[in-house]
């Protein structure tokens, strides 16, 4: 009885996934989008203990039943394109007990990928273009807000500076897309990451921890790597400008992320050092973010940790 018991096990259990991911789907779907972030950990959790093929199994048919279900086969498709590798990328890793930041940096990559794919066919299959249709709805927001301001009674010299600011904020979007893009894969793959091990650790089953703000820090090669992705840059202006502005201002930007990043675990380690409670700390942080002079002065620190180390977290080279 117990050999049958283990076989039928993982079946059993494989079953609950699929109703899990089909559950959280269908929520996503018909209540709200941000449920969509937490698609793959009921899959995550299962590969983990049964293997990875399992893993794709189990996210394959969750998606092929929404798309079912729903009356709409794309809505099942772009799903697992988008979720498929991500729910694979982390179940490995995961499974394979690899460094948590290493985990979140692959599982990043892949849903960046997933979601240019997805972004991809849907331009060549149904001409429907992604950037054109965001481009419309800043448009169409812009008419709505034009129209707000003249209803307010301000002058056509105020209305007309008004609408330069607002045209340059939607360009600025439309230009760092790729770097929203990129920011938004990283919270997705963080938030299934916590997720899977809290869920994980209610099966008695011991996963690494994501490490506290206070512990995040860049690689030792990151400065090199910056300089590097610069020059490869400046050096692709020469061969072939046509988006060297594209690229470089996306470069800033994550740079700039990973600084404020950097800059906050700092003050974090900082304020635990001097033994401030978490309230406090968290308001700090939350201060900090919320103001953009201190922020700027926070990526500042942030950037001159990655050379200086202030909090002697990196490991030197033997």
């Amino acid at each position: 009885m117990k050999e049958d018991n283990k076989l039928v096990q993982p079946f059993v259990e494989g079953a609950g996934a699929v109703a899990i991911v089909v559950l959280v789907g269908l929520l996503s779907i018909y209540l709200t989008p941000l449920v969509l972030v937490l698609y793959p950990v009921g899959a995550v959790v299962y590969g983990i203990k049964n293997g990875v093929n399992p893993t794709a199994v189990v996210i394959t048919i969750a998606s092929l039943i929404i798309g079912l279900g729903t009356g709409d086969f794309i809505n099942g498709i772009i799903l697992l394109i988008m979720f498929g590798p991500l729910t694979i990328a982390l179940s490995y890793g995961m499974k394979k007990r690899r460094r948590p930041l290493q985990v979140l940096v692959t599982g990043s990559l892949v849903f960046f990928t997933s979601t240019l794919m997805v972004f991809y066919l849907a331009d060549s299959l149904t001409g429907l273009s992604i950037i054109s249709q965001l481009e419309n709805t800043f448009r169409e927001t812009l008419f709505i807000q034009i129209d707000m301001l003249k209803g307010m009674g301000l002058s056509n010299y105020e209305i007309d500076t008004a609408r330069r600011m607002l045209e340059d904020g939607y360009r600025y979007i439309i230009l760092i897309l790729p770097s929203i893009l990129m920011f938004m894969s990283l919270l997705v793959s963080y938030a299934n990451y916590i997720i899977t091990v809290w869920l994980l650790r209610k099966l008695s089953i011991g996963i690494i921890q994501m490490p506290w703000l206070h512990r995040f820090t860049v690689p030792n090669n990151f400065a090199l790597g910056v300089l590097v992705m610069f020059l490869g840059v400046f050096v692709g202006r020469g061969l072939d400008g046509t988006y060297f502005d594209t690229i470089f201002l996306n470069l800033l930007v994550l740079i700039g992320v990973v600084f404020v990043l950097q800059g906050l675990a700092v003050m974090s380690f900082f304020l635990i050092k001097w033994k401030m409670n978490a309230f406090t700390r968290g308001l700090v942080v939350f201060l900090a973010i919320a103001f953009s002079p201190v922020l700027t002065a926070v990526s500042l620190v942030g950037g001159l940790d990655t050379v200086f180390d202030f909090r002697k977290l990196r490991r030197k080279p033997r």
